[in-house]
């Protein structure tokens, strides 16, 4: 791999466009007092990335008044980077964010926490499970984690079934990813998906990471249930066989999918709840 961290020399005080492994990709920073410990999000994918992103911001400006400096990386092909995903590999985002975590050593500093929303969490773990980190983990927090590669790439598949529908079309996953293995550009939710990129989707290693085991997890995960769904108890259950799961379940909107920005004042006072309580 070409070693590009060279192109982030400083530690950014506001957030920029920043040289990566194919082109400038957008790194969104909120700035602390003093670059002690640092937080990256991984945010979700495609529209629920723009669903969430005031909701972010709210987050991270509520953590740097306990100094967390916080940083987050439009992956190449999405939000405001360079790029369109024709172009995009998992592989491709893996090498970017190492390059952003050794940045981050470079700068200073002594940790590295995560937010890992939605598809970020499959992203964080394929990352965890295929690169050792420079820096020591302090904490990890996910809000309504995907665990599932396939999974996420068959709710993604589903967008196009519906879009389909609603035009009076007919058309499959099946068929759309037919459509893919013979070299056609396939547009989900406004974005140009390959069978190259569909195919790293699904070999996502999302497995817990082995530098996981034993350590401190917050899953926040968000329901209008009453009860635990039975697919998040049984998830939950594995979680707690292999680490230290602090689990809380919120009654509130599923703010990366409403059609309005919704609040999600309770997710982040929690957040910063289990952040301030490690510092």
């Amino acid at each position: 791999m070409t070693n590009l961290s060279s192109l982030l020399p400083k530690l950014p005080n506001q957030s920029c466009f920043c040289a990566m492994t194919s082109g400038l990709n957008f790194l969104s920073v909120t700035k602390a007092k003093t670059p002690t410990h640092a937080v990256v999000i991984l945010p979700p994918f495609a529209e629920e990335m723009n669903k969430s992103r005031h909701i972010i911001k709210q987050c991270t400006t509520q953590l740097a008044e306990h100094n967390y400096y916080s940083f987050m990386l439009d992956n190449h092909g999405t939000g405001d980077s360079e790029g369109d995903l024709d172009t995009a590999t998992i592989e491709l985002w893996r090498t970017d964010l190492a390059i952003l975590m050794q940045k981050i050593a470079d700068w200073g500093f002594q940790s590295v926490s995560f937010i890992a929303i939605r598809f970020g969490a499959l992203q964080l773990f394929d990352f965890l499970n295929q690169h050792s980190l420079p820096l020591p983990i302090k904490h990890l927090v996910l809000w309504q984690p995907m665990f599932d590669a396939g999974r996420f790439w068959q709710q993604f598949c589903r967008i196009k079934v519906a879009e389909a529908m609603a035009s009076g079309d007919k058309v499959s996953q099946k068929q759309l990813e037919q459509q893919l293995e013979q070299g056609q550009i396939v547009e989900i939710a406004g974005y140009p998906i390959t069978a190259t990129f569909g195919q790293s989707i699904l070999q996502m290693k999302s497995t817990l990471p082995a530098v996981l085991n034993n350590s401190a997890l917050s899953w926040f995960e968000i329901s209008k249930l009453d009860n635990i769904a039975l697919p998040v108890q049984k998830v939950r259950d594995n979680l707690t066989e292999q680490c230290l799961l602090h689990f809380n379940q919120i009654k509130a909107e599923a703010f990366w999918q409403t059609t309005e920005l919704a609040k999600a004042d309770q997710l982040i006072a929690l957040t910063v709840s289990q952040f301030a309580g490690v510092e």
